[in-house]
């Protein structure tokens, strides 16, 4: 693959920024996951995703990286939009038991995908590197007391996890309490 004069930092920068995450992330698990967060009436689900495995299972043409990365332009571009919209369509979310709309506010770009893919085809440790996507909330959700989120089956398996941020300010030596939300969950099983 030739890449332009122009290009070549830009290649340089993200390969710098893609290798050093498994020695800064060293005790990240190495599997799909999603963090559901409510805060201020907003909820948000930030997933650290298997791309390639997602794009492979929504077009079987494309079964590993290399395809992807030697694939014309427009197939890439619309495949990349295909997985996005699916992501879009099929996210639910239910707050108190009734439906809320999601939208996907962060995703990899036809090129990202491809550099992703090239990187993955180089090197067999990031075939199954993480990418981290995001969904929102478009206008707030309030009195939540309860939160079910579901994805599409082409993600695969996913870890999910629920935070809901509390903030307090503390004078210097004052003592902070907060209220558990949830016991503690049952380990996690196979």
């Amino acid at each position: 693959m030739i890449i332009p004069r122009g290009s070549r930092f830009i290649v340089l920068a993200l390969l710098f920024a893609i290798q050093p995450r498994a020695v800064a992330f060293a005790h990240t698990l190495d599997m799909n996951t999603a963090r559901v967060t409510l805060r201020d009436d907003h909820i948000e689900v930030a997933l650290e995703i298997d791309l390639l495995g997602l794009l492979s299972a929504v077009s079987p043409k494309h079964p590993d990286p290399t395809a992807l990365a030697v694939s014309d332009e427009a197939v890439l571009t619309a495949l990349v939009q295909r997985t996005k919209d699916l992501l879009q369509s099929s996210s639910r979310l239910t707050v108190n038991g009734v439906a809320a709309p999601l939208v996907v506010t962060a995703f990899p770009s036809a090129s990202e995908v491809r550099f992703l893919a090239a990187y993955a085809s180089a090197n067999q440790q990031a075939q199954h590197e993480l990418v981290a996507l995001r969904l929102e909330t478009p206008k707030p959700v309030s009195g939540a007391k309860n939160i079910a989120v579901t994805l599409p089956k082409e993600a695969g398996s996913v870890l999910f996890t629920f935070i809901q941020p509390a903030t307090r300010l503390a004078a210097a030596g004052e003592r902070v309490g907060f209220t558990v939300l949830a016991p503690p969950s049952a380990p996690m099983t196979k």
